[in-house]
């Protein structure tokens, strides 16, 4: 699991965290989605700041859990796109790129409220709950980041891959058609190998999570670590 020895008050901040990271990733969706000439998001009221628009049961409850997960999907229309390829480009992309960029920035203050918390000790409770906030925003926005590059159907991946193929390719076919249940198989299993305590190596999605969430951070860590 993620997260240990949680209590009411890491509860709250990952739920907060949670929240945010999925709004803004479906929220780019659909602002690049409109910048590109669809406006069905914005028509379905999509482009919203309101939880309940993107909230997925399922989705949250594995952000929460494992680490990884996702929010309802943005709908996009990308016959609507004035240069189709483009769109679905740009659009599948701008979900994660926000989740990186929101990653790499909270690592920064993460590192800046650690470094308050020992220079200033004295407002080391308070200082402690930004240092928890910023850390998850970390790890949920990395694990939102990789877990929607996989390059299965119904994944940013994907759209990606859709982008750069043609619609009849048979790899891309079969994903298409396939995915969505390979993906259930993944997270099933991932979720197991939480439950049961079973080893990484059990769990394909887990560790590859694991391993590239953990890279990446160690990697903001070293360059933030040159200012704190």
């Amino acid at each position: 699991m993620l997260y240990s020895n949680f209590n009411i008050a890491d509860i709250l901040i990952v739920a907060l965290v949670v929240l945010i990271s999925m709004i803004l990733h479906e929220l780019a969706h659909g602002y690049v989605a409109l910048w590109n000439g669809d406006a069905t998001a914005k028509v379905n009221r999509r482009l919203t700041l309101n939880p309940l628009a993107h909230f997925d049961i399922i989705g949250f409850f594995m952000l929460m859990t494992v680490g990884f997960g996702y929010a309802k999907p943005v709908p996009v229309n990308p016959y609507n796109f004035r240069h189709q390829k483009r769109g679905i480009f740009t659009v599948a992309i701008a979900g994660v790129t926000v989740n990186l960029v929101l990653a790499f920035f909270s690592s920064g203050l993460m590192f800046l409220f650690g470094w308050l918390m020992v220079k200033f000790p004295g407002g080391i409770n308070v200082l402690s709950y930004f240092f928890a906030f910023f850390q998850y925003m970390v790890l949920v926005n990395l694990g939102l980041f990789f877990f929607n590059l996989l390059p299965i159907h119904p994944l940013d991946g994907f759209r990606v891959i859709e982008a750069f193929t043609r619609y009849n390719n048979k790899a891309v076919r079969f994903f298409r058609n396939f995915g969505q249940y390979i993906l259930l198989a993944l997270v099933g299993i991932s979720i197991l190998a939480d439950i049961f305590g079973l080893p990484i190596w059990c769990d394909p999605l887990g560790a590859y999570i694991f391993y590239a969430r953990n890279g990446v951070y160690k990697l903001f860590g070293s360059f933030w670590g040159l200012f704190f």
